[in-house]
Order: C-alpha cells, then structure tokens, then sequence
C-alpha cells in the first residue's frame, strides 16, 4: 500500500530533531561550516545531508514570525529524477519511496539537474548520487522513517496515503482559524507521497509554486526517444548476431588439397 509523510509545518519548532535523527540512521558524517549569521543548520541539501530545517522570518503588522519547515525528498509520483536515469539506477519501492541503486549509479548527474526540489546530490568522490530514500527498509520491515518516530510534536506524521490526506484536511480547518493562508501541499504537486500544511506561500519554505511539473524534454526522453533508442539497440545486436552466424556457420567449407593446373595434386 502506497504510504505518506505528513509534515505540519504550523506545528515545527525548529528543534531539528529529524535532522539528527536523519543522519544517525543513515551514517551520515557531520557536516559543519562556519556560522553565517543564520540559526538554520544548512542552507541545503548535500550528499552527507538528506534533512534540513528551513527558517524564514515573515514580516506581519505586530511584528515578525518565525515560520519553520523540514525539507527532503518529495519522492514524486511522476519522478523526473527517475526518468532520466540512464542505468535505471533510481528506483520506487511498494510504499512510494525513491530510492537508489548505488550499484548502478554511474554519477552522471542528470537527477541532479532535473529535480524540481534541488534533492539529489553526486559526491565527488564516489560519484554516486544520495538522497533521503523515506527510510525505505525501516518501511519495509513496518517501522516508520525515522524522522517521523523522533518528532517530539507530532509535526511529522507517517501512514497510509489516504489516511494521511484526510489528517491533512481536517488539520487544514483548524489551521486557517490562525493562518488564513494555509494551504495542503504536495498532493497536486508532487502525487501526495510526502504532504505538507504551509502556514505561507509555499516559495517562503523554498518550494516551487506548481511542485515537480516535469519538463516535455523529460517525458519525450521517458517514453519516446529511449524506448525507441533500446529497440534500436536491440536490433542492432541481433543483426550483428545474424551477420555472425551467417558468415561462420554458413560459410562454406574450404576444399582439401591443393588445386593445380590439369588436376588435383
């Protein structure tokens, strides 16, 4: 069954919890820089950092609000990331989450430049892509991402998809007392495997207005060009396999003795 994240944003404190969390179950190696006159622990996404705990300031007439919202992969149902892998090496589980093959990872980089969300990251050393993968083999054995289990709030939310949207809406109604301008995100704009509630408009937490909308050049290279360019593939194998057989197996064999002028010798 397909499963979903469900981040209220209105209930964040900032406490970055899920980043800790986050890179305990995944063994993922500090990564500290100099302070930059910001209390957000990363200014984003990197190969050793799957979560990060967006903090933006709003200006309101008594003052200003501090908004927070945890960020990691949106694990699309049209995942353009995964559509552009050449080697196949992004995969989706059951549940919805995407995930890689490290094997198969060649480091190519074309997720990279084709995420919507800026998730994906190549480590130069490796050269292989990383990303939050939703703690797919927690999921598997029927535990919920770790992230979602350390939250002290209940901001991060983790269940079935349609139980999960239904939280939302009716959390939604209660939101909008406060935050008229709350609104459910993710469904529509990346397929609903991760849904958030936003207090503000979803570029304030560094989202894009309309979610992943994959681009015609991603979707022409998915279903045309790289269909057509394996049958092509494919066909130019069996007809070197022809040629092959042809010009060894049916090739006539070579006559014995030595041909010489008025007889055979």
């Amino acid at each position: 069954m397909a499963k979903t994240l469900f981040i209220d944003t209105s209930k964040c404190m900032a406490c970055r919890g899920c980043e800790v969390a986050c890179k305990n179950w995944n063994d993922l190696a500090a990564d500290i820089r100099p302070f930059n006159g910001s209390y957000q622990t990363k200014e984003g996404f990197a190969t050793q950092t799957y979560t990060i705990v967006k903090m933006n300031e709003v200006e309101e007439a008594d003052g200003i609000r501090w908004i927070f919202g945890k960020r990691q992969c949106m694990h699309c149902t049209e995942a353009a990331c995964m559509m552009v892998c050449p080697k196949n090496a992004i995969q989706r589980s059951p549940e919805g989450a995407i995930y890689v093959d490290r094997d198969l990872c060649i480091g190519c980089g074309y997720c990279v430049q084709n995420c919507p969300f800026g998730v994906p990251k190549v480590d130069n050393n490796t050269h292989k892509m990383s990303k939050c993968d939703m703690c797919v083999s927690r999921i598997e054995n029927g535990l919920t991402p770790a992230c979602s289990k350390t939250c002290p709030t209940g901001a991060i939310q983790f269940g079935e998809r349609e139980d999960m949207l239904r939280a939302a809406q009716v959390r939604l109604a209660q939101v909008r007392k406060r935050f008229p301008r709350a609104t459910i995100y993710g469904n529509e704009e990346a397929g609903g495997t991760v849904l958030y509630i936003l207090t503000e408009d979803p570029a304030v937490y560094g989202l894009p207005p309309h979610g992943t909308q994959v681009p015609w050049q991603v979707k022409f290279w998915q279903y045309l060009a790289r269909p057509v360019g394996n049958v092509a593939v494919g066909a130019s194998v069996l007809l070197l396999l022809v040629a092959t057989w042809f010009n060894f197996v049916q090739k006539p064999p070579k006559e014995t003795g030595a041909h010489v002028e008025g007889g055979v010798k």
